[in-house]
C-alpha cells in the first residue's frame, strides 16, 4: 500500500515538473516596437542628455520608442556566449504603473525563449535604486530569488545601456506610468 502511494507521489511530482517545463518553454507575449521615423530616427541618448542640461520641462518617452531604441542599440552589443547554439535576440520593456517588465529574448537552436523581470525604481535622497520584484521564464511566474540565474544577462544589458542609464538617472524624478516613462529634470522646489 505504501509502495503504491510513493509511486503515485513520484508520478505526480514528475507531472508537475513536466507541466512547469512546458509553461516555462513557451515564450511570453512581447510588447510592440515603434516603426522607425522615416524623417529622422531620433537618438534617445541625445534627447536624455539635452533634457538634463536644459532642466526645463517634464519629458515623456513612450514604451514603443524605448523598445525601438533597445532594438537598434542592443543589436550588436551583446556577444553570443555559446556560438551558434544560443543567440541574443534583444530586449523589450512593458511599462505599467510603478513597475517595468523587462523581457530578455534569445534563440536556442532556432527556438525563441524569453525571461522577464519586474523592476521598480525608487529614490533615496540622491541616488536611484532599481529593485527586482519578481520574474518569469516564458509564462512561468516565479519569485525574485528564482531569477538569480538571469542576473549575468541583466548585468550585460546594464553595461550595454550604461550611457542611457546614467543620463536617465540625472533626472530629478522618474515615474513609470502606463505605456510611458515620465522624466522630470527640474530642480525640486526649495
Amino acid at each position: 500500500m505504501i509502495r503504491h502511494l510513493f509511486q503515485t507521489l513520484r508520478l505526480l511530482g514528475i507531472s508537475l515538473l513536466a507541466g512547469a517545463t512546458w509553461v516555462a518553454y513557451r515564450p511570453a507575449d512581447l510588447p510592440k516596437v515603434a516603426a522607425p521615423n522615416s524623417a529622422k530616427a531620433d537618438d534617445l541618448l541625445d534627447i536624455l542628455r539635452q533634457t538634463t542640461i536644459k532642466r526645463a520641462a517634464v519629458m515623456e518617452i513612450s514604451e514603443a520608442e524605448i523598445n525601438r531604441h533597445l532594438t537598434t542599440t542592443l543589436s550588436g552589443k551583446i556577444p553570443s556566449m555559446l556560438g551558434s547554439w544560443v543567440t541574443f535576440e534583444g530586449a523589450r520593456l512593458d511599462l505599467e504603473p510603478d513597475r517595468a517588465r523587462l523581457f530578455v529574448i534569445w534563440k536556442l537552436k532556432g527556438y525563441t525563449h524569453t525571461a522577464s523581470v519586474d523592476l521598480a525604481i525608487s529614490r533615496d535622497d540622491k541616488n536611484f535604486r532599481v529593485d527586482v520584484l519578481r520574474g518569469a521564464y516564458g509564462h512561468l511566474d516565479l519569485p525574485r530569488g528564482m531569477m538569480r540565474p538571469l542576473y549575468p544577462s541583466l548585468e550585460a544589458l546594464a553595461e550595454a545601456l550604461d550611457p542611457e542609464i546614467r543620463a536617465m538617472f540625472q533626472m530629478t524624478q522618474i515615474t513609470i506610468a502606463k505605456d510611458k516613462l515620465v522624466l522630470d529634470p527640474r530642480f525640486p522646489p526649495a
